[in-house]
């Protein structure tokens, strides 16, 4: 470990514990007259001061969206379930004319970009040029990395992301929504094994995700929203 890396430790039934100097910042998902999910805001960065940053994620702090210790009165359970495969090895593939599409629904963070235009699964099948254009958009909107999407001769349509961490919250169904880690940041288990380098990531912050210490979507089906100190 240098230590000019940046990379995020979880810590035993407690915080995200950032090191390094990472950009950190608060984003929304952005929806249209119609409550269609169409792009993320542009974040405002968050000022920090304490090294490593701590950022919660049993769901119960009082200053999102860092660590006040609420998880030891909590009592939080924070076990890590998450495999340590790479997570397209357990990716179900759609094949269609000229892309196909990889999806771990495992890993879903419910952000609902891949039904802006029809859904990105009934898109790659048409194979026309401005469905391809618009499935490529949506997967890479993707902040979990749950969806991946290849063309024809198998290379990856992946945009390449800094290194950053944004706080997501979404405007559409004015919820708190996960950590998003972007540029292969590493994640290291309490138990110090490193989970794979992935360009994006979701982290769950809820606290109640089945598959820890990513985010699996129970923010929404929970109503889960973030208390911030103003809040109270």
């Amino acid at each position: 470990m240098s230590e000019k890396e940046i990379f995020i430790k979880v810590a035993k039934d407690g915080p995200y514990l950032v090191y390094g100097f990472p950009k950190i910042t608060t984003q929304k998902i952005l929806t249209d007259e119609n409550g269609v999910c169409i792009d993320y805001s542009e974040g405002e960065i968050i000022k920090t001061q304490a090294r490593p940053v701590a950022l919660c994620r049993c769901g119960k702090t009082k200053n999102a969206p860092f660590c006040d210790y609420s998880h030891v009165e909590a009592g939080f359970d924070g076990t890590e379930t998450a495999s340590f495969e790479p997570i397209l090895d357990n990716a179900v593939e759609f094949h269609g004319k000229n892309l196909t599409l990889a999806d771990n629904e495992q890993y879903c963070a419910y952000a609902r970009f891949c039904d802006a235009k029809g859904s990105i699964w009934n898109l790659i099948i048409k194979g026309e040029e401005q469905s391809d254009k618009d499935a490529v958009r949506e997967a890479n909107l993707c902040p979990s990395g749950r969806l991946v999407i290849f063309d024809k001769n198998g290379n990856m349509l992946e945009d390449e992301l800094e290194k950053s961490i944004s706080i997501l919250e979404d405007d559409g169904l004015k919820l708190s929504g996960p950590i998003w880690v972007r540029g292969g940041i590493r994640i290291e288990s309490s138990e110090g094994k490193s989970y794979e380098i992935r360009n994006r990531q979701t982290l769950c912050r809820c606290g109640l995700s089945t598959n820890k210490p990513f985010c699996n979507c129970a923010h929404a089906h929970n109503n889960f929203k973030a208390q911030k100190k103003e809040d109270n």
